[in-house]
């Protein structure tokens, strides 16, 4: 006869990944949520110029013009205050000229902005995921690049999985056993 055991939501989401751990990079509500929600809608004659001018940016910043290039990003901004994409390529620069706190800005508004856009959304939490992570925020980096890793981004899911301490601890557990059973196969081949 089974009996019922009482599981805290925690200990439940641990025994998850512990035994699923593919299963964390799926979809939650959260992540549904913002993938089921209609994109910022912009006019396509303003779309097709906020396009050509990330695309000036982007020349800009090839050519390490990085301030030239986050001046023209800010224009792209100014002409369309809800482009997720012109928040993500500014918040990019701003990463290369060190000035994270903009980027972290910049990257909270292509999240905002950027529902329904699966492509601005998984670089976005994996740029903030790499900004939390250089800062210390473990936790905060954890759930950046689990998010970046539900939307698809392979960089994000490679650095969640290595990150997870779940993952850390399983894994060591069976670097553990293995060196066990290998020392163990040397003594009984040496023994003979």
């Amino acid at each position: 006869m089974a009996t019922k055991t009482n599981v805290s939501a925690k200990d439940a989401k641990i025994l998850d990944m512990v035994f699923n751990p593919e299963g964390t990079m799926l979809p939650d509500k959260e992540t549904e949520t913002m993938l089921n929600a209609e994109p910022v809608v912009i006019e396509p004659e303003l779309l097709k110029k906020l396009k050509a001018l990330e695309g000036e940016a982007v020349l800009l910043a090839e050519k390490d013009d990085i301030s030239g290039a986050i001046a023209k990003f800010t224009e792209v901004i100014d002409l369309c205050p809800t482009y997720a994409s012109g928040y993500n390529n500014r918040a990019q620069a701003y990463r290369i000229q060190d000035n994270t706190a903009a980027a972290i800005q910049d990257l909270d508004k292509a999240i905002e902005y950027g529902n329904g856009q699966i492509a601005i959304l998984k670089q976005a939490y994996t740029q903030r995921g790499i900004i939390k992570k250089q800062k210390g925020d473990k936790d905060g980096a954890q759930v950046d690049f689990e998010r970046g890793a539900r939307f698809g981004n392979p960089v994000a899911k490679a650095v969640s999985v290595q990150d997870n301490p779940i993952s850390q601890l399983c894994g060591a557990m069976v670097m553990e056993m293995l060196t066990k059973e290998i020392n163990a196969s040397k003594e009984a081949s040496e023994s003979k």
